[in-house]
């Protein structure tokens, strides 16, 4: 599995460009966001400080906002702050605080004052406009990475009031809610998997409960509030009563993540039957050539390789530490 692992990080080589851009270019973001973070995490310290050197120099405006070029493209344009989220993690992990802060100076500005959720819409959204779960959670493991505990506990607390509102019967998850904390219920055609998980039902989006689970073991780990480790382990026994691809499924990569990290906290077997589960499937997934093709959250741009590649590095890698913790 670390051979997979080494064959992603020379495919993400391939792609850099001299300048620290990589391809496809003319995607922004949709194919750079999480490439500061695996090279940081590969050891490749040098190529991801050149990454985010071009990022400041041709995404980041002077609000701090990232996009700005090659605006944002594909399922970026439903997901504002995710991406940014990821970036800044990424930056600050490389040491690259004129990227890091910036940017996380602008996405914090996104934060809904009174429920801790993250506008779904960017800074035009009203404060009656819908938060993701998604999103959410991904500014708040950015806001741990940027030492921001406040914005990282709102965050927490927006995550436990969507665990103990769930619906009774316990059989769906909303994952988005709209004026306050009122979840949606209708919503377009086609969009079912982006406002609701349905266990029982194929091709779940398991990656949404699975990163509010691993930033809530982060912040248990930050604050030492074990309560969020409770919701944490809630949300991921959650998925694992999901259908028969909640391990091979694309859009599972977060939830075995998060069983990783709570593995490594509480030395339970069973999540790390669930890790090693996903991460064989993840494995199986990888093409020859060391890429992946398939992102998490589905996008049918050229530049969802280059994430997807990314993020199954990012993926491979913690659940292989995270799994070797309890015997180190």
């Amino acid at each position: 599995m670390k051979r997979a692992a080494i064959d992603a990080v020379k495919w993400l080589i391939r792609q850099q460009n001299e300048d620290g851009s990589l391809q496809p270019l003319a995607e922004g973001m949709a194919g750079f966001a999480k490439a500061p973070y695996a090279f940081a995490l590969s050891g490749q310290s040098g190529r991801g400080v050149r990454l985010c050197t071009w990022i400041v120099d041709n995404s980041l405006d002077e609000d701090g906002d990232l996009g700005v070029t090659f605006g944002r493209q594909g399922p970026l344009e439903r997901y504002y702050g995710y991406a940014p989220a990821w970036v800044v993690a990424g930056g600050q992990k490389l040491g690259q605080f004129a990227l890091s802060m910036r940017a996380w100076a602008f996405l914090s500005s996104l934060q809904h004052p009174d429920t801790g959720g993250f506008l779904r819409d960017g800074p035009d959204a009203g404060l009656d406009d819908e938060q993701d779960m998604l999103g959410t959670a991904a500014a708040g493991l950015a806001a741990l990475y940027m030492g921001d505990e406040d914005v990282a506990v709102a965050v927490g607390e927006f995550l436990v009031r969507r665990w103990e509102t769930m619906p009774h019967t316990g059989d769906r998850m909303y994952l988005m809610v709209r004026r306050g904390e009122e979840p949606v219920r209708v919503f377009g055609d086609g969009l079912d998997e982006e406002y609701i998980l349905q266990l029982g039902e194929p091709g779940q989006w398991y990656f949404v409960p699975g990163l509010a689970a691993g930033f809530l073991v982060k912040l248990a780990e930050a604050t030492d509030e074990r309560s969020y480790l409770r919701i944490a382990q809630e949300y991921v026994s959650f998925c694992d009563s999901g259908a028969d691809d909640r391990y091979s499924s694309p859009r599972s990569g977060l939830f075995g993540w998060a069983a990783s990290m709570l593995y490594a906290q509480t030395g339970n077997v069973n999540y790390a039957r669930i890790t090693e589960a996903v991460l064989e499937a993840l494995v199986a997934r990888q093409n020859p050539d060391g890429s992946w093709l398939e992102p998490m959250l589905p996008s049918s741009l050229p530049s969802a390789q280059t994430d997807a590649t990314a993020e199954g590095l990012i993926l491979a890698l913690e659940m292989l530490d995270n799994l070797e913790a309890i015997t180190a």
